[in-house]
């Protein structure tokens, strides 16, 4: 596992950006319209379960329509997960190759997986990192999270390691065929700008940014 996790960053401020004050871009802010009035939860109910749960949500709007609204997330009980961004100590990004069943095909992804419940988000991320390429890193910091999508509750934590190293143990869940594959940063980005060549680009980007890499 690593040396050291990083861990005080996880809270819902992760990486949130400073307020102006009046002095600072004021302008900017005043000028932009404000947000649309929130929704109000009326109800909810289960959808279907499997690895992927979906639960049917009533809401009524600000204009008194009420409407349903389909959310998911992962199986019951995970609420998390997260994507980490491993570099080796010459700077270059553990990727791996793995086949997706969305896409109907191997991509690349970064490494990253399921936050399990009461477990640490950066413990969980240098252990899906092992588990996943084999690799070990000295830190691991947690920059981020976002959610996984539009219609999703489930929230995506992003971290970067470093000092990743290929001196651990590759395990493999029983649906996963990852094989770990080393890029440099310039090629990390030309993959993703290939139109369905990776997966969770997002999350790729954001790691990026916090890395100083974009």
């Amino acid at each position: 596992m690593t040396d050291q996790h990083e861990t005080s960053a996880v809270t819902d401020n992760v990486a949130a950006e400073p307020s102006q004050g009046p002095s600072q871009g004021s302008s900017r802010v005043s000028s932009r319209p404000a947000d649309p009035a929130p929704w109000e939860l009326l109800g909810e109910e289960p959808g279907f379960q499997r690895f992927l749960t979906v639960r049917l949500r009533r809401y009524r709007m600000p204009d008194g329509r009420e409407v349903e609204w389909d959310v998911m997330g992962p199986e019951a009980g995970i609420a998390s997960g997260i994507t980490v961004l491993p570099l080796t100590p010459e700077g270059r990004i553990v990727t791996i190759r793995m086949f997706r069943a969305g896409p109907d095909s191997v991509v690349t992804n970064l490494p990253g997986g399921l936050v399990e419940p009461e477990e640490d988000v950066a413990v969980a991320g240098a252990r899906e990192l092992e588990e996943e390429t084999g690799y070990t890193c000295e830190t691991l910091d947690v920059v981020g999270w976002q959610w996984s999508g539009a219609s999703s509750t489930f929230r995506k934590y992003v971290a970067i390691a470093r000092g990743c190293r290929p001196d651990g143990k590759q395990q493999l869940d029983e649906a996963e065929d990852c094989v770990p594959v080393e890029l440099s940063v310039d090629a990390f980005r030309a993959e993703l700008r290939t139109p369905g060549a990776m997966t969770g680009i997002d999350a790729a980007y954001l790691a990026l940014d916090h890395a100083g890499l974009l």
